[in-house]
């Protein structure tokens, strides 16, 4: 009886050693699949942030472009009024429109407009600006001297520096 104890007790203990390392493999495993998580959790955080900041940059740009495309409009409204309109600084813009409450201020939003004082082409270069986006635009104004100086044709372009 004496030896089947003794194999008893053998067996229970190589149970016991069995039992309390097979998890031991299991914990490399585990550890190794959290890294591989967070790595691609963190990637995909990453890459939902540069996406939204891109949209972001990207909605600001077409609005600069708005903008400046509407003081065109104003500043080629106001030549069809008064052909002899003319109001030149290159500097600091001949009139601003603010969109925004700031508007220039703050470059949150507006167009700085400038009219050459050339007769024909008249030359309108409209700068629309929100936050660091700026888009500038080009309208070339011709007069028609067989009507009266009327406005004839105009071409507009996007200007880029």
């Amino acid at each position: 009886m004496s030896k089947l104890k003794t194999g008893m007790e053998a067996t229970w203990r190589r149970d016991l050693q069995v039992k309390c390392h097979t998890g031991f493999a299991s914990l490399p495993i585990v550890i190794g699949l959290m890294a591989m998580i967070l790595v691609v959790g963190t990637g995909v955080a990453l890459s939902g942030f540069l996406e939204s900041s891109m949209t972001l940059s990207s909605a600001r740009s077409s609005n600069a472009l708005y903008y400046a495309e509407a003081g065109a409009q104003d500043a080629l409204m106001r030549i069809a009024r008064n052909k002899n309109y003319t109001c030149d600084s290159p500097s600091s813009g001949c009139y601003t429109i603010s969109y925004k409450t700031s508007g220039c201020s703050a470059n949150e939003g507006c167009a700085r407009i400038t009219v050459s004082s050339d007769n024909s082409p008249k030359v309108i270069v409209s700068e629309g600006r929100v936050n660091n986006n700026i888009r500038k635009i080009q309208v070339d104004v011709y007069f028609d001297s067989l009507l009266d100086g009327e406005i004839s044709t105009t071409t507009w372009r996007e200007i880029t520096n």
